[in-house]
């Protein structure tokens, strides 16, 4: 008889200490990686849920703090003997009121708050002048203002500091820049006091200061009167000695004023800023400065400014590139989703729009997320040999990539490419910004590029 044979099953098998091992090790590592693309995918959905919540609308929220209190106010009458309530209450009322922007009774509330208020505590103070304020009652903001007087008071200090900034900014947004400037100054004067200084707040309340008195000259041009102009300028100068927006104002006016002194400003102005100068205005001045010295019986000081403006053409041929010389198109831009990444890739044409053909030039594509700098990609777009000729010649077609990936498609509405043109690295023009599209623009039919960018 046979004997039948015996069956092993795989578990009679007697492994050995290795195998044992390194299944082990097989079963750890499978969980393990198990277990990690779990805790990516959380995090991945943990990371979107956050910026969602970071970029929650400000104005929503107001709208809704403006129901809550348009509903507390409509229920019942806030006002009635209001001046037999306490100070947090009258204060509360003040707040609800303004909320709703019904400055009439805010101001009711707040100055009963001002009657009930400590000694020393300035925010009912503030709250009323900051209704003053948005009800354009200028006098009464003041009178509030001068009628507390302890400069040595901190808490004082910082409530007339506030007081007198809401007060500029309120006169710049209705145009009253002069009117601007001055609270801005009594607004630094008391800043000045604080023993220790935020760089943050002093450069903001400099910066309005500057803004109102270039404002406030601008208009001074328009009207004709360039001497106003100018003192106005003079003082915003001062403030910032090294702003080169300020002195090409200021070369700009003394044209005509002072050409001598307008060429003083333009010629530091020809290394850091040349292709923002209008050589048109430059040349004249020039000119005028050289026939003003021959008057005078100054022959090498003319002879000077005369040579200037054979030096300053062939700087801006050699050197300069201005926005209106190139037409940048934007021909197509693909939002490619690899896994749980964007990559972004524009392709532009650039179009000689100038009258004289252009060689040696170059690009910065800039990518950026608000004010910070992402990504910067430079291209060569014409060499030595090649040359781009006047009256509408287009480059071929120039695709950046951009190495950024980004995660979610709300942070592409916050994401913009700047685009710097260059024949020196030194001076570079920015002659295009586009928002980055949530969608993928391919080569569009006639008119369909231009309804596919502005409807990001």
């Amino acid at each position: 008889m046979i004997k039948e044979k015996e069956k092993h099953s795989k578990y009679d098998i007697k492994k050995t200490k290795t195998q044992v091992l390194l299944e082990y090790l097989r079963t750890v590592a499978i969980s393990f990686g198990f277990a990690l693309i779990v805790t990516l995918y959380l995090t991945y959905h943990a990371r979107v849920e956050m910026i969602k919540n970071l970029h929650v609308n400000t104005k929503e929220k107001s709208k809704m703090e403006e129901q809550l209190a348009k509903q507390l106010v409509t229920q019942s009458d806030l006002m009635k003997d209001l001046q037999d309530k306490n100070y947090s209450v009258c204060m509360q009322v003040g707040y609800l009121y303004e909320t709703i922007h019904d400055y009439v009774n805010s101001q009711i509330a707040y100055e009963l708050a001002i009657r009930k208020a400590k000694t020393n505590n300035f925010t009912p103070y503030y709250n009323l002048a900051r209704v003053l304020i948005a009800q354009e009652k200028f006098k009464e903001a003041d009178a509030l203002l001068d009628s507390v007087r302890d400069v040595s008071n901190k808490h004082l200090i910082k409530f007339k500091t506030r007081s007198y900034i809401d007060m500029g900014d309120k006169y710049y947004s209705i145009g009253k820049f002069l009117k601007a400037a001055k609270s801005y100054e009594k607004a630094r004067f008391y800043y000045n006091k604080f023993s220790k200084k935020d760089s943050v707040v002093e450069k903001s309340i400099v910066t309005r200061i500057v803004n109102a008195y270039t404002e406030t000259a601008d208009i001074m041009v328009k009207s004709g009167y360039n001497s106003d102009a100018v003192r106005f300028l003079k003082k915003a100068e001062k403030y910032e000695p090294d702003n080169n927006k300020i002195k090409y104002k200021l070369a700009i006016v003394y044209s005509d004023l002072d050409p001598i002194k307008a060429v003083k400003y333009f010629e530091p102005l020809l290394e850091k800023i040349p292709q923002d100068i209008d050589y048109g205005t430059y040349g004249k001045a020039l000119f005028k400065a050289a026939n003003i010295a021959d008057l005078e019986g100054r022959p090498a000081e003319a002879k000077y400014y005369r040579y200037k403006i054979h030096s300053v053409d062939l700087f801006v041929e050699r050197k300069v590139i201005y926005k209106n010389d190139v037409d940048v198109t934007l021909k197509s831009f693909v939002v490619k989703k690899l896994w749980f990444k964007y990559k972004l890739k524009p392709t532009y044409v650039f179009t000689n729009t100038s009258n004289m053909d252009i060689t040696r030039l170059s690009a910065d594509f800039v990518l950026r997320n608000r004010d910070k700098v992402v990504e910067t990609v430079s291209r060569n777009i014409l060499g030595k040999s090649n040359q781009l000729f006047g009256n509408g010649v287009e480059t071929p077609e120039i695709t950046v990539t951009f190495g950024k990936n980004i995660f979610t498609k709300k942070e592409l509405e916050y994401y913009e490419i700047d685009v710097y043109l260059y024949k020196d690295k030194k001076y570079k023009t920015l002659v295009n910004t586009i928002k980055v599209p949530k969608k993928s623009i391919y080569p569009p039919k006639p008119g369909v590029l231009e309804r596919s960018l502005t409807g990001f």
